[in-house]
């Protein structure tokens, strides 16, 4: 008879084990602590005696006094990140440095690092495990990525301590995180929806540049909103009445196209990164379409406020690009959507960009 078939089955029954001992590794410390533990009790309940007591007892307290060093370690730790500057561009490196150190008297082992999926490092040493004695520093200097454009925590956001043998683990967030203000990629995902919006609907091409305003006011008033020019403000009427209240433009602005943006808000953080990264994108493809075709927009959003930009070239985009975009971020409520809405005065083709559906359509 051959041996093959047993050799076999042995290094199938081996492969087995080395996946399940991996798979619950994690897990092996507390089970072996338990095993311990009920050792430690039958062994006092047969034999008794001094030496069986003292066993018993340091087995069975040992969880709760590695809390208590575990929570004295972290009040030990001292953790500084930095990187060059808080506007980024997605996907593109930026120097970070990390510091971590021991202020303590006691020596601190198994601590680890966390990132979420929105940041990469070029050299991960998340993936390590950190001793420091007392008063080490360890630094560590690499490159940051940023793999989402939008405004959230970035660098090291958690970490996790334990005792020497694993038993015992606490987590806590970090309170030195890095808020940076990402930026998308200029592309042009939104050219063919906008073609298409624009073949649909009358839009007319001879609008002129609106960096100034025309001299002679109009008969038509609304309320004053945060970001209307002051010299459209009707002085007159409010200093009758208290009331701020701006002239409606005349014809040839209000046949400006407009942009309204609507956002909203995700419980789901790895579904917002995802959501917020494609509607930045999308708007700012927006955008760059009629900046490249030379016609200005005008973009409404809701910030505290209904909040309104004009685009009517190369330097205005790159303003609204670099300062304006990272504000579009507050989901208005359903009365404040009414009000944005209401607050819409272009006359020409009006496109509504929302990302609780990612579709570009029109008033």
């Amino acid at each position: 008879m051959s041996s093959k078939p047993i050799k076999n089955n042995k290094k199938l029954y081996n492969l087995k084990v080395v996946r399940y001992l991996a798979k619950h590794r994690k897990r092996l410390p507390l089970i072996l602590y338990i095993a311990l533990l009920t050792a430690a009790t039958i062994y006092v309940s047969f034999r008794g005696g001094n030496f069986s007591y003292v066993l018993f007892y340091v087995v069975l307290l040992y969880p709760f006094v590695s809390l208590v060093i575990i929570l004295a370690s972290f009040f030990s730790i001292r953790i500084y990140q930095d990187i060059d500057g808080r506007l980024l561009y997605k996907n593109r490196e930026v120097s970070f440095e990390f510091v971590i150190e021991n202020i303590g008297f006691i020596p601190i082992s198994g601590i680890r690092l966390y990132h979420d999926e929105a940041t990469s490092f070029r050299d991960d040493f998340t993936m390590e495990r950190l001793k420091l004695l007392p008063g080490e520093k360890i630094r560590i200097d690499t490159k940051l990525t940023c793999k989402y454009a939008g405004g959230y925590e970035a660098g090291v956001l958690r970490m996790s301590m334990s005792d020497m043998f694993g038993i015992m683990h606490l987590g806590f967030n970090i309170k030195s995180f890095l808020r940076v203000n990402v930026l998308p990629s200029v592309t042009d995902i939104a050219r063919a929806d906008v073609n298409m919006v624009l073949e649909n609907r009358l839009y007319r091409s001879n609008v002129i540049s609106l960096d100034t305003y025309e001299d002679y006011p109009g008969n038509e008033l609304r309320k004053y909103a945060a970001g209307d020019p002051l010299n459209r403000v009707h002085w007159k009427n409010y200093a009758r009445s208290g009331r701020m209240m701006v002239r409606l433009p005349d014809r040839a602005e209000s046949d400006m196209p407009g942009l309204v943006l609507i956002p909203k808000e995700d419980e789901d953080r790895r579904q917002h990164f995802i959501s917020r990264d494609f509607f930045l994108e999308y708007v700012i493809s927006i955008v760059w379409y009629f900046t490249e075709q030379k016609k200005p927009l005008l973009i409404y959003y809701y910030n505290g406020g209904v909040k309104n930009a004009i685009i009517s070239g190369v330097d205005s985009f790159q303003k609204f690009y670099m300062e304006e975009l990272g504000r579009i971020n507050v989901m208005p409520a359903e009365d404040e959507e009414k009000e944005l809405m209401e607050s819409v005065i272009s006359g020409g083709t009006t496109l509504i960009f929302c990302e609780a559906d990612m579709k570009l359509e029109t008033m």
